[in-house]
């Protein structure tokens, strides 16, 4: 494994800097597992609006050994204004939106990151490339000519840059992943001062105050105007399940919560969300939840983790309830109003990176390393199987894709 190359980044000689940092970005996008993640200091989670991963059992012990998750930077004030920026000019085609593999290939429907050893390539649901200045980028969109992107700084932790023109204009210290709305125009994150901060295309940077030091950002909702009713809605969670359940800052700011019982929130779509209420040593038990009204269970499960919902609501993506090894060996669709799976993609061998989203109303994509290579491959509720991307040879902890946005 080499050491990262960026020039603006220092260079660690050792074999711990190099496997933390590895151990980081692979542990950012494993699934769920029962352990409540206090046990190392952290929390490796990165939920958006759609669900976003956590940890899966046998890598979160090593990773545990060689680096606390989420390391949190000494920052004064959660953000660094007279950053140096450099890097490559940002460039947008107006053509088929590129990928890894074929640039006649049509537009996917959905916002990824293509890295490697070069620079990460942001490339739009909408079309396009957006290099950005940088390599260890894991999370990124597009709020409309201004780009916000998540990248480690192995040891200084987790940084948000904000780009323009290919030039870092401003970079926050923060102690929670990048939770991305809806129409990926409005961003929020908690800096190192526990401040929760949005940030949206067209208003610039707004913030609810502080934050708890043992509440982190789950996901958010609304369209970013922190003014109005349900402008800035963010559903908030405890660093340690035994703190107490998962809680959203609504119209009126008070608490309430997501769902009863709910520990996190995986994903919401509408007045919809899927949530995890239990993880123990021998797996984890969700559901999904209208919240119209006073609120109604569709279904709930300890079969499946129930994850990212589709757009029309008819479907939820489920996964395996306890995560093992290098991830889950399958993804599933359930029905959204009974819980019964309705089509699975196995691997075989291999196992699931566990980043998913929709392609549309009745395909879920997953990012899954399958015989040795990676591929993006699209399920359809009709049980068909598409290679959207693929196959990619590769190191089983290096994929060369990741599902950003949503």
């Amino acid at each position: 494994m080499n050491p990262p190359d960026d020039t603006d980044t220092p260079k660690h000689g050792t074999w711990e800097s190099e496997m933390g940092e590895e151990f980081e970005r692979r542990v950012r996008h494993l699934h769920e597992t029962p352990l409540d993640l206090s046990s190392v200091k952290g929390k490796a989670k990165s939920i958006r609006l759609r669900r976003r991963a956590a940890v899966a059992g046998g890598i979160l012990a090593a990773a545990a050994v060689i680096v606390p998750v989420a390391v949190l930077a000494n920052a004064a004030d959660g953000r660094a204004d007279d950053l140096d920026p450099a890097g490559p000019s940002v460039t947008i085609t107006d053509t088929s939106r590129p990928t890894a593999l074929d640039p006649s290939t049509p537009s996917l429907g959905f916002d990824y990151l293509e890295v490697g050893s070069g620079n990460a390539v942001l490339h739009p649901a909408g079309g396009g490339t957006i290099e950005l200045p940088g390599k260890n980028y894991v999370d990124a969109t597009d709020l409309g000519g201004q780009v916000a992107a998540l990248r480690y700084d192995n040891p200084n932790g987790q940084l948000v840059d904000l780009i323009e023109d290919g030039q870092v204009v401003t970079t926050y210290d923060v102690r929670s992943d990048l939770a991305i709305a809806p129409d990926g125009l409005t961003v929020a994150f908690i800096t190192t001062d526990d401040e929760l901060v949005f940030v949206n295309g067209e208003l610039g940077e707004q913030t609810l105050g502080t934050v708890d030091q043992d509440v982190t950002l789950s996901a958010i909702d609304g369209d970013g105007d922190c003014g109005t009713a349900g402008g800035c809605h963010p559903f908030l969670e405890y660093a340690s399940f035994e703190q107490g359940q998962a809680f959203e800052i609504g119209d009126e700011s008070t608490d309430s919560a997501p769902a009863p019982g709910a520990l996190r929130v995986n994903d919401a779509e509408g007045l919809l969300v899927s949530v995890l209420t239990e993880a123990t040593d021998t797996g984890t038990c969700g559901g999904l939840r209208d919240r119209e009204g006073v609120g109604a269970w569709l279904f709930q499960t300890c079969d499946a983790q129930v994850l990212d919902i589709s757009p029309t609501g008819e479907y939820v993506v489920g996964t395996d309830p306890y995560g093992d090894g290098l991830g889950p060996g399958y993804f599933s669709i359930l029905d959204s109003t009974t819980g019964e799976e309705v089509a699975r993609y196995e691997t075989n061998p291999g196992f699931v990176y566990s980043d998913f989203t929709w392609a549309d109303d009745t395909h879920a994509v997953a990012v899954v390393n399958d015989g040795g290579a990676w591929s993006i491959v699209a399920l359809g509720v009709d049980g068909s199987v598409e290679e959207l991307l693929g196959p990619v040879e590769g190191q089983e902890f290096e994929a060369p894709f990741l599902i950003v946005g949503s």
